[in-house]
């Protein structure tokens, strides 16, 4: 009788043991694991919670100039503009950043600076506001990439951590009864909700790398995939092209008929070009009117009938620009291969932006290549 009770009290502590394991368990990742999971990344869609201040205080400064770059600037827009600033130097100044970014310090004393020659300055000089704003936009810019994949390792940890925990959970509840059981449900279903939370919040990210009027991808986008094309040739992998395009007289496309219907135009541009390239081929509006094109594992030569693609499938969109030769908009693009003297993906942009420029220069609607000894205009494109 005195065994059996003791058996009886093993089995009684035991099943004690695993529900107590199981509720613990479950405590721990309502109590903690899953409200940091929230804390951290923010509710999915919130416009504040989610987004971090260094990407405010850039977007604050962007605002700020394109209201001082409106024609004609009123009072009432100037104060708008300036108090922009102010509220882009009140998101920078943050001790996080002056303490882990070099720039950040620098950036502030320029955007004092320019506060105060602002408040005493009879008329704005846009380009010397341009010119001190966008090393500031660039240092935002550093930062605000330097917070995001800090946030994305996070993550992956979190992810981490509710694997292994996991594994563990479901070892410890072999040993569990009826009770532990509904609260093994109650923890799966508490684990797909966080989960699902990660991988929305994971696919909110990856939209911040894709420029909002085209839906091509922006220029973050370019910076990360260039350099990760070029790491991997210095490795010993294939060589890549890229092709540097601009829309021929676009400005003054612009000018006359409007932003609107240059915004239209960029989109129907982007969008015949990316209907051009093969798959694995990527798209990037570099900024304002400039296009980017990285083609994978793919030589000059390879790359040059793309280009020509690029160049026709733009000449038959039929857009009416009174201001090319040709009373069409074309585009201009220049062609650079990645070579064995390159040390950085920025010697590959450099010398394509050199061919983009000599394009322009002597007659646009063309591509040129770097093994090309003269321009080849106007006929460049193959039907």
């Amino acid at each position: 009788m005195i065994l059996l009770q003791r058996r009886l009290s093993w089995w009684l502590w035991l099943a004690t043991l695993s529900f107590g394991v199981v509720a613990a368990w479950v405590v721990y990742e309502v109590r903690w694991l899953y409200p940091d999971l929230q804390r951290h990344f923010g509710p999915v869609g919130d416009p504040q919670v989610g987004r971090q201040i260094i990407t405010r205080s850039r977007e604050y400064l962007q605002n700020g100039l394109t209201i001082l770059a409106s024609e004609p600037l009123d009072d009432e827009q100037f104060e708008d503009g300036y108090f922009q600033f102010e509220l882009a130097y009140s998101f920078l100044n943050v001790g996080l950043y002056l303490e882990r970014y070099d720039c950040t310090e620098p950036s502030l004393n320029q955007l004092d600076q320019l506060l105060d020659r602002l408040t005493g300055a009879a008329t704005t000089d846009l380009a010397s506001v341009v010119r001190t704003v966008n090393p500031i936009i660039q240092c935002a810019t550093t930062i605000e990439q330097h917070q995001w994949e800090l946030r994305q390792t996070r993550a992956l940890q979190m992810a981490e951590r509710l694997d292994s925990s996991q594994r563990w959970f479901l070892t410890v509840t072999g040993i569990a009864y009826s009770m532990g059981v509904l609260f093994l449900v109650f923890y799966e279903l508490q684990r797909r909700r966080t989960n699902h939370s990660l991988k929305s919040q994971l696919s909110w990210m990856e939209k911040a790398l894709e420029d909002a009027l085209t839906g091509a991808q922006n220029r973050r986008a370019f910076d990360q995939d260039l350099q990760r094309h070029f790491d991997r040739f210095r490795k010993g992998g294939a060589s890549f092209s890229l092709l540097m395009c601009d829309l021929d007289y676009f400005k003054t496309y612009n000018d006359q008929f409007g932003h609107t219907r240059g915004d239209e135009a960029l989109q129907q541009v982007v969008e015949a070009i990316s209907q051009t390239l093969r798959p694995g081929d990527q798209v990037y509006r570099y900024g304002g009117e400039e296009i980017a094109i990285l083609l994978p594992d793919t030589r000059q030569a390879e790359a040059r009938p793309i280009a020509d693609r690029a160049i026709a499938v733009v000449r038959r969109l039929g857009i009416d620009n009174p201001a090319s030769p040709l009373n069409l908009l074309t585009i201009s693009a220049g062609l650079a291969t990645s070579a064995s003297t390159d040390t950085t993906g920025e010697d590959v942009l450099n010398r394509a932006d050199s061919l983009l420029y000599q394009v322009k220069a002597r007659g646009k609607d063309a591509v040129i290549g770097e093994s090309q000894s003269e321009d080849i205009l106007g006929n460049s494109a193959t039907t």
